[in-house]
């Protein structure tokens, strides 16, 4: 049990949850208690007590409470959800499944199967992997590369009409309207994740291993960015001036909205996901107008298809700092892994495929990651920067 802190300290952040006044950072510390073989069954069982009271709520739906519902069928031991506000909307965050460099032992949400399920997670003996930083490198347009971190304050050139500055961890863009534009690129490796507000105002997440290609400014008649990998994109509203999205394999037109794109290479399709507001994803085949809710998935001969209804909140989860899986195959689980801590999956022999429900902060190390998946029947090693995912 951490130093100077009861059961009693606890039982009292139980009660700020209740009131819904737990800090996302408390709800840690309460979690972090949970996990220690001290504590007492008594506070299990009324933090359990908490969840059976707070269920009832009816104004609360959406994605977030469906995985919620899911998480709780699938959890074999006492799990409480913690609400968290974010953005002045309510979100719940399955409190077994959401961890900051801490592992919790019986931590299970395995779909379909409904039978208390093996631990064969990763050997208290491997080492282990830290998770991604805020990092990336900047290109100019003279070829010179400025590696980025969250360290500093700075003014760091002038391009195209623009001063750049690198601001805790954010870069930024602020057009002065003295020269012409010219390009840069922003560029995260495997295991980065950077910020990008670009000289128009719209504000980019770029998650890891991928890149824009930007201009310094937007003097003309449309906005236009290149994209490998994905990014969130809050695109500053301009009727006048169209923003357009160009990947390997579509363009997207946008006016004013907030929209995540996942273009990486390796992926069957290329993603479009609207959250607000109006695109069309134009492609080999055709173009697609897109409502708030829907997916556009382009194949790798242009064939373009729409999804309605999707989970926004797992498609965009990845900007906020978690992993968040709803019916997700484990081989798509290990590849947002393998995304974020740079390693290379390796699988030796046949793997079932089965699917999770579950929420994971990306701040945790990738042994504990592993402990909470923790897969019937699937054992885990690492050997270097391979993952040796393993049928036994």
């Amino acid at each position: 049990m951490p130093t100077g802190k009861n059961n009693e300290y606890y039982r009292l952040l139980l009660q700020r949850w209740q009131q819904r006044k737990c800090s996302p950072q408390e709800a840690i510390e309460l979690l972090d208690y949970l996990s220690l073989p001290e504590a007492d069954r008594l506070l299990l069982a009324e933090i359990q007590a908490a969840f059976e009271q707070s269920a009832p709520d009816t104004d609360i739906s959406g994605p977030g409470d469906r995985v919620r519902q899911a998480l709780f069928t699938h959890i074999q031991s006492p799990a409480p959800i913690i609400p968290l506000r974010k953005n002045g909307k309510l979100r719940f965050l399955a409190a077994a499944a959401v961890l900051a460099a801490i592992a919790i032992p019986a931590a299970k949400y395995l779909l379909p199967e409904q039978k208390p399920v093996i631990t064969k997670a990763i050997s208290q003996d491997d080492h282990d992997i830290s998770p991604g930083k805020n990092k990336a490198v900047l290109t100019l347009a003279n070829g010179e590369k400025i590696v980025l971190d969250s360290a500093g304050n700075q003014l760091l050139a002038s391009q195209g009409g623009s001063a750049i500055r690198n601001h805790n961890g954010e870069l930024r863009y602020d057009d002065n309207g003295h020269q012409p534009p010219v390009y840069n690129t922003l560029t995260t490796a495997a295991g980065e994740t950077y910020t990008l507000t670009l000289a128009d105002g719209t504000k980019v997440w770029l998650n890891a291993a991928s890149s824009i290609r930007f201009p310094s400014a937007f003097p003309g008649s449309e906005r236009l960015v290149e994209l490998t990998g994905e990014a969130y994109f809050e695109v500053a509203a301009n009727a006048n001036k169209a923003f357009r999205i160009h990947t390997g394999k579509i363009a997207i037109d946008v006016l004013g909205t907030s929209l995540n794109v996942n273009a990486y290479t390796t992926a069957a399709t290329t993603n479009t996901t609207l959250i607000s507001g109006a695109v069309k994803v134009n492609s080999s085949s055709g173009s697609l107008l897109l409502a708030p809710g829907e997916q556009s998935q382009v194949s790798a001969n242009g064939h373009q298809t729409k999804q309605t209804n999707v989970n926004i909140s797992s498609i965009i989860a990845w900007k906020d700092g978690f992993f968040q899986f709803e019916n997700t195959p484990l081989t798509e689980v290990l590849q947002q892994f393998a995304q974020w801590y740079n390693v290379e999956i390796v699988y030796e022999g046949k793997v079932n495929n089965r699917k999770f429900f579950g929420i994971i902060n990306r701040n945790s190390t990738l042994k504990n990651v592993l402990r909470i998946l923790d897969a019937n029947d699937i054992s885990f090693r690492l050997e270097g920067n391979k993952l040796i995912v393993q049928h036994t």
